[in-house]
């Protein structure tokens, strides 16, 4: 018996290789459904936070298939806009200035991390990674320069929501 299971298991590995094994036997036993990436990209909400306007760039994402939307800064943490999003990026310089205007983007950050912990934040700056304040390092889910390619910001919405909706 045994040997038989294993004999199936080397026969699917080879057949359709790790990747395909692996999440096969994950929707098998795990009695979670695996969507593929044209599923999560029906589900998933992105938002941009930001007071430079992204345009181009989100063109590029609408065209991959992703729903996404900016607005300027946030005015009411229980707005539809972050209530509804799944992955927001966010810049840390010109937001934040109506509800944190002390720590501008770094408070909004932190404000919106603690009130919606699910949520996938990535800081979007033309200075990523090099903000001072070690404490806005490990809040911020990732971190991607601005001014990346398009083709980037996409590569990073996919990865991120497959860690979004595998958690769930």
């Amino acid at each position: 018996m045994i040997e038989t299971i294993a004999t199936k298991v080397c026969t699917i590995l080879a057949t359709v290789g790790m990747d395909k094994a692996e999440k096969w036997i994950k929707a098998k036993y795990s009695g979670k459904k695996v969507l593929s990436i044209e599923e999560i990209k029906k589900i998933t909400k992105i938002l941009f936070i930001d007071d430079e306007d992204f345009g181009v760039t989100l063109s590029t994402i609408r065209n991959a298939g992703w729903n996404v939307n900016q607005i300027n800064d946030v005015i009411n943490f229980d707005a539809e806009d972050i209530k509804s999003a799944d992955i927001i990026f966010m810049d840390y310089v010109g937001v934040g200035n109506v509800l944190t205007p002390k720590e501008s983007g770094i408070g909004l950050l932190k404000s919106i991390k603690k009130r919606y912990p699910e949520k996938f934040i990535i800081f979007c700056s033309g200075y990523a990674g090099h903000i001072p304040g070690s404490e806005v390092h490990s809040i911020a889910d990732a971190w991607i320069d601005k001014h990346a390619d398009a083709f980037v910001f996409v590569d990073q919405i996919e990865v991120a929501a497959k860690k979004i909706h595998e958690s769930r």
